[in-house]
């Protein structure tokens, strides 16, 4: 009986031994996530609950690992509160992150109530990016609408246009660049 105990354990280290020493494989890619086509993608941010932002891109692609989800082929994106069409968003991509904050490389961002169109950022700039809980945040912008034109950089201003601040900012006097409109254009 100890014979057979013994070559057991001796079966059971051999067997240990040799496949302690096989190679270790790489592991597999880091999964990229999901991706989605020709999608309607609705974002309700914890940190300002009366807006629903809804996109329609060509492709989604979320990230498990950076925690973010990226809409590329913008179609349309736009911004409702209570309901209401607050502004509506045209950029080439959308990053949102954890927190439900955008990033975009550039972005025109257009407020019917006020016929404003603000150009914010450009390309080779630095990224544009919109906080849920404190509004637009651009290198450099343009804003147009009914009487005003003007430019600068730094811009930050909460969603309402009420607390805007910007640096260098210079009057456009272009009256080309004066745009005018109906409240519900």
């Amino acid at each position: 009986m100890t014979r057979y105990a013994v070559l057991l354990l001796l079966g059971i280290a051999a067997a240990s031994y040799y496949f302690a020493n096989l190679p270790v494989s790489s592991p597999p890619p880091r999964d990229r996530g999901v991706e989605l086509t020709g999608v309607k993608l609705r974002l309700y941010p914890r940190s300002d609950p009366k807006a629903e932002w809804v996109f329609y891109a060509a492709r989604i692609e979320n990230s498990p690992a950076k925690r973010t989800s990226v809409a590329t082929g913008l179609r349309e994106g736009a911004r409702y509160v209570d309901g209401e069409l607050d502004l509506t968003l045209d950029a080439p991509e959308v990053t949102i992150d954890r927190n439900d904050d955008l990033t975009l490389p550039y972005a025109v961002i257009r407020i019917p109530r006020e016929c404003y169109e603000i150009k914010l950022g450009g390309e080779g700039e630095p990224p544009v990016r919109i906080r849920q809980d404190r509004g637009f945040y651009a290198p450099t912008f343009t804003l147009t609408g009914p009487g005003i034109s003007v430019r600068g950089e730094r811009f930050r201003s909460d969603f309402k246009l009420e607390e805007a601040s910007w640096e260098n900012g210079e009057d456009i006097v272009e009256m080309d660049n004066v745009k005018e409109c109906a409240p519900n254009e």
